[in-house]
């Protein structure tokens, strides 16, 4: 498996590390699919492609809300702790991109 915070080099924070490597460790464990297969799901199931680019590190997507929650509940997040969540990705999304997402920016690191 390839290092989970391989996306988020600017994050130094230790616990905003924590919680993106949990983040990133709770895709993982999705029965069934693969990251890869997560994006292939999302592109092809979603009204509109999410995928705003990628690199060989990681896949960086533009999703509604409804997919954070979805991960919210997954991981137990308190309101706070996915909010930081969130904005954590955001502002690696802003680092790396060089814009922000259309609507809520995710990082999926590929494995």
């Amino acid at each position: 498996m390839a290092e989970p915070l391989a996306a988020f080099p600017d994050v130094k924070d230790e616990s905003d590390r924590e919680l993106a490597a949990r983040h990133q460790v709770a895709v993982r464990e999705l029965d069934g699919v693969t990251v890869d297969g997560l994006v292939y799901e999302y592109r092809t199931q979603f009204h509109r492609d999410p995928l705003v680019t990628q690199d060989g590190t990681a896949y960086f997507l533009s999703v509604r809300g409804h997919v954070w929650d979805e991960f919210g509940e997954r991981m137990e997040l308190g309101e706070e702790e996915l909010e930081r969540l969130k904005q954590v990705h955001d502002e690696q999304f802003r680092a790396s991109v060089g814009q922000g997402a259309s609507d809520e920016a995710m990082i999926l690191t590929k494995e």
